[in-house]
C-alpha cells in the first residue's frame, strides 16, 4: 500500500505543478482573461504571477490539490453534456454559464 500512496502523492504533486505552471503562463499572456478563467481574484493572479520556480515547486509539493474544479454544479455539468444546437453552441453556453458564477477565491 506505501507505493500506491507514494504513486498518487507524486501524482497530486505533478498536477500542482503543472498547474501552477499553466496559471503563470496564462496571467502572463492576458492577465485578465486568465483571472476570469482560473476564477481568481485579483490579489491570488498577483501572488501566483509573482511566485519563483522554488516557491512553485515547494508549493506543488504539498499533499493536496492546489487547484479547484468548478464542475460541482448538476446545471452546468449536465450541460456540457447535451448536445446544445449540434455542438456549434455547446462551449458558448458553457462559458456563460461558468461565468455567470461569482468567483470564488482561490486561496494558495
Amino acid at each position: 500500500m506505501p507505493s500506491v500512496n507514494g504513486s498518487l502523492l507524486s501524482d497530486i504533486q505533478e498536477v500542482n505543478l503543472s498547474y501552477l505552471l499553466l496559471a503563470q503562463r496564462l496571467l502572463r499572456e492576458n492577465y485578465a482573461a486568465a483571472m476570469f478563467r482560473l476564477g481568481f481574484t485579483e490579489n491570488v493572479a498577483g501572488v501566483v504571477l509573482e511566485l519563483s520556480l522554488a516557491q512553485l515547486v515547494k508549493l506543488a509539493g504539498s499533499g493536496s490539490l492546489v487547484c479547484g474544479f468548478r464542475l460541482n454544479d448538476y446545471d452546468l455539468l449536465s450541460s456540457l453534456t447535451h448536445d446544445v444546437l449540434g455542438g456549434v453552441l455547446q462551449q458558448a453556453h458553457s462559458t456563460i454559464l461558468l461565468a455567470q458564477r461569482a468567483a470564488t477565491p482561490q486561496a494558495i
